[in-house]
């Protein structure tokens, strides 16, 4: 078991890791996007690249390298509650 606190902390940061995924995925849209198979793969294989790579050495510097299950749901619940509430505010 790992205490409350690192817990309580891993969840504050993988919801906001979410939510800067979440940003970070509009800014580059158009390029993941591209109309070019090569690119659109080049371009989509290094934006996971460096979006894992950071989620990881934060979880390094925030739990000390301990991941759960639900620290990755909660990134994915984040993303998807943002997209939601933006389309919301679109319409």
């Amino acid at each position: 078991m790992i205490p409350l606190s690192i817990q309580f902390s891993l969840i504050l940061f993988s919801l906001g890791f979410g939510i800067l995924f979440w940003l970070l995925f509009q800014l580059v849209k158009k390029w993941l996007y591209c109309q070019n198979t090569f690119f659109r793969i080049i371009n989509t294989f290094s934006f996971i690249l460096a979006n894992t790579f950071c989620y990881f050495v934060g979880i390094e510097y925030v739990s000390d390298g301990i991941l759960h299950i639900y620290s990755l749901l909660l990134v994915f619940v984040s993303f998807s509650t943002c997209d939601m509430i933006a389309r919301r505010i679109k319409k």
